[in-house]
């Protein structure tokens, strides 16, 4: 076997299509040819191993060379993957681009990363891309994942042709040998910028130490070879990235990709892949908990109440195991008794073969990690940025604790600032921000540590809690600190909520927009005897804004006076990725929130009631 650098991305690929070459390494509904079907397709490490080197062998020809970057602007697909490694191979930089970018912000990312090529997804892409090119003097070739059906620019090749090309030139590919055996774990493989909610978007360089440094919470995991791991999460965003490709690189298991966190997309995932590893974000475990919800309102009343009084109980045992105390006989034998049912609605929502999971990208109600628990679906929380390659603390099968992000992982330093912000320090953390001196001082402490922008604390067994984001703290006119977050996050197990954006800075009082869980709400307005034409006219009912109230008056309840929401707007739509008020990790741009929605807000404060002086 070849020797190569198993502490670098190119290392971890070479060595699994040496090793496992026959082995299937990646599931997706795209074709060969890239089109999108509703049909499986798969690559071995064997066959992936030869497309990249062909793109190697392409680019090379082309003038690609060491410490040369090449972008990606697209959703996930094996494509999406052989187009970033092909570059990491040669010892160039990947600058992934989110696929549903603007094009403003396009250009910045191509001019900004100096990016030599890019490869694009699908013609409304590479339409984004034709648009901007002009102002972007160091690109140099636009390639296109999709079958070219017709040449529109001298810029632009096709993924075939592309591969063609590197055919053509595998005499090259002893020459290149050299380069994969040159990479190191200091060179800067992927440029990936922040999808921050306020100014333009920075480029976070990160190294192979950073990203293969992720491995060291593999080995506690108790991941197999045979893992099917649902690769939903964008393959441009550090967690993507990290959890799903390198995560299933490493083990090595098998990577079905999805290319969107849409409801349907992530069902048929569910249904087709039925997997045995999801990583994911908050969002996506509050749509499966109303997934099964909505499974249980077609079942027998009975049926329900046993599977409440199942939940009920194996929430005992689960919090009980959570605290290391020793569950009773009785109680272990009366949780038995729901399993059966357990399983007949968790394969209802492809969730029967689930043995690992993780959320991260954001705060998740502590609820929905019990509630999975008595499911029987270990769900095991963590922390990180993009800046920290993303992880720096988890909770793992050995040692998690409720409520917290878990410890940090081998080799991290942390600890909290006098004002509660935590420091990290650690083979995880950046290289820096490219071309941004400035940003570098500000983020970064005199003695090296990583300024995260998260508020927290660490208890006496060293479990790190996150109470807020530093900059997303309200301040009331009475002078009160507010953290929005965990008000929202109230909600979040709601049966007839979906979404909620609390508002109030600089205000009297806090408010929130609050979207309802439109499938639960219509049903429950039918047996209501309401008649309505549509979701607008729906949520103007004064039954449903009756409804709201008392979802709302529950959640005050749990919360300090100068918390609780004293006034709400029902909306008719939810907030989206495409709308421009989520991230791609579904975290809510507040300022996008405020401007976008500024006179409903505005009515939730009449003069009045309006903070002045």
């Amino acid at each position: 076997m070849r020797k190569y650098n198993e502490d670098t991305l190119v290392g971890t690929s070479l060595k699994n299509a040496e090793l496992y070459p026959d082995k299937v390494y990646l599931l997706s509904r795209y074709d060969k040819q890239g089109r999108r079907t509703d049909q499986l397709y798969n690559y071995t490490w064997g066959e992936a191993d030869r497309i990249i080197r062909d793109l190697c062998c392409a680019l090379y020809s082309l003038g690609f060379r060491e410490f040369d970057r090449s972008a990606v602007f697209a959703p996930n697909r094996p494509r999406w993957i052989f187009s970033a490694m092909a570059p990491i191979f040669l010892r160039g930089t990947v600058v992934p681009i989110y696929p549903t970018s603007k094009s403003e912000d396009v250009w910045w990312i191509l001019h900004d990363s100096g990016a030599k090529f890019c490869f694009c997804g699908s013609q409304e892409h590479l339409d984004k891309v034709l648009e901007v090119k002009d102002r972007v003097e160091t690109l140099e070739k636009i390639f296109l994942m999709d079958p070219l059906e017709k040449k529109v620019d001298e810029m632009v090749m096709g993924f075939d042709e592309l591969l063609e090309l590197g055919k053509k030139n595998r005499d090259k590919e002893p020459e290149l040998e050299k380069a994969f055996e040159k990479v190191d774990t200091e060179d800067m493989v992927v440029l990936m910028y922040t999808s921050g909610t306020t100014g333009r978007p920075k480029g976070v360089m990160l190294t192979n130490r950073n990203i293969v440094s992720q491995r060291a919470i593999i080995a506690e995991m108790g991941f197999r070879t045979d893992d099917i791991w649902m690769g939903h999460l964008p393959l441009c965003h550090s967690y993507g990235l990290s959890a799903d490709l390198m995560g299933a690189s490493y083990v090595p298991g098998v990577l079905a990709l999805l290319d969107s966190l849409q409801t349907e997309e992530i069902r048929w995932g569910l249904a087709t892949f039925r997997p045995t590893v999801m990583n994911s974000v908050p969002r996506l475990w509050e749509k499966l908990y109303i997934q099964i919800n909505a499974i249980l309102r077609e079942r027998p009343p009975a049926i329900v109440k046993f599977f409440n009084w199942g939940i009920q109980t194996g929430s005992q045992v689960y919090l009980l195991q959570n605290q290391k105390k020793s569950v009773p006989i009785s109680l272990k034998i009366k949780s038995g008794l729901a399993k059966p049912l357990f399983k007949v609605v968790k394969k209802k929502a492809g969730l029967d073969r689930l043995r690992f999971c993780s959320t991260g990208g954001g705060p998740i109600n502590p609820d929905l990690i019990v509630f999975f628990g008595a499911l029987g679906i270990k769900l095991y929380q963590g922390y990180g940025l993009t800046e920290t390659s993303p992880i720096v603390n988890a909770n793992t099968p050995r040692n998690n604790k409720l409520g917290t992000v878990g410890k940090p992982l081998p080799g991290i330093v942390e600890k909290i600032a006098e004002d509660g912000e935590i420091l990290v320090k650690g083979p995880q953390v950046m290289k820096g921000y490219w071309n941004n001196p400035e940003a570098n001082k500000e983020v970064f402490t005199e003695d090296g540590f990583f300024r995260t922008g998260d508020i927290g604390f660490l208890d006496e067994e060293g479990y790190l809690t996150i109470t807020d984001r530093k900059k997303e703290l309200y301040k009331t006119s009475g002078g009160k600190y507010v953290a929005p977050q965990p008000i929202e996050n109230e909600f979040n197990t709601d049966p007839y909520i979906e979404q909620v954006a609390v508002v109030g800075d600089n205000r009297k009082y806090i408010s929130a927009l609050v979207v309802p869980q439109f499938e639960a709400l219509s049903a429950w307005a039918k047996k209501q005897g309401i008649e309505f034409q549509g979701y607008s006219d729906l949520v103007k009912h004064p039954k449903v804004m009756e409804l709201m109230q008392e979802r709302v008056n529950l959640v005050n309840k749990r919360l300090a006076r100068y918390e609780q929401i004293k006034k709400f707007v029902i909306i008719d739509h939810p907030f989206t990725e495409e709308g421009g008020e989520l991230t791609p990790t579904q975290k809510r741009k507040r300022r996008v929130i405020e401007k976008k929605y500024k006179e409903l807000i505005e009515s939730m404060y009449p003069p009045e009631d309006a903070f002045s002086g």
